[in-house]
């Protein structure tokens, strides 16, 4: 099988992966509610998104099948890209790659595991003076 996927060039039939271009096509759909503006974005910004950040969004019954075929493809667009903080309200602090390209979540996992704010948006943090608070007090002699 995969002979056949290799290009006509390289001796293969030049068959496209089609699981590989759903993925992608389906992450463009990510891309495209992100950096464009329009009627599918704000339908799809009210109807499923309404001020959550990427990273708090689950397939439901409720939504449409197109819809939960994108949330499935969710984690691979997250994990690929690079947030630029620009609508703090949809910028979630430790899920999102808001400073860097890896999520705080992965750079801090002890933190993470006892912050009692796991899904908090930047603009919440940032109302509070940037303060989180833990599960257990921290030390830094720890």
């Amino acid at each position: 099988m995969a002979e056949s996927l290799l290009t006509k060039k390289k001796g293969g039939l030049g068959v496209v992966d089609l699981r590989r271009m759903n993925i992608s096509l389906l992450c463009k759909w990510w891309w495209k509610l992100k950096r464009e503006e329009g009627l599918w974005q704000m339908i799809v910004r009210q109807k499923y998104m309404k001020k959550k950040c990427v990273a708090h969004l689950h397939a439901k019954n409720s939504n449409s099948p197109m819809w939960n075929d994108i949330i499935k493809v969710r984690d691979i667009y997250v994990k690929n890209r690079v947030m630029v903080i620009g609508d703090r309200e949809r910028t979630d602090i430790w899920s999102d790659a808001c400073c860097g390209i890896t999520p705080l979540k992965d750079i801090f996992p002890d933190l993470f595991a006892i912050c009692n704010e796991q899904k908090s948006k930047v603009a919440y943090v940032a109302r509070r003076g940037w303060r989180l608070t833990f599960q257990t007090w921290l030390d830094e002699h720890c």
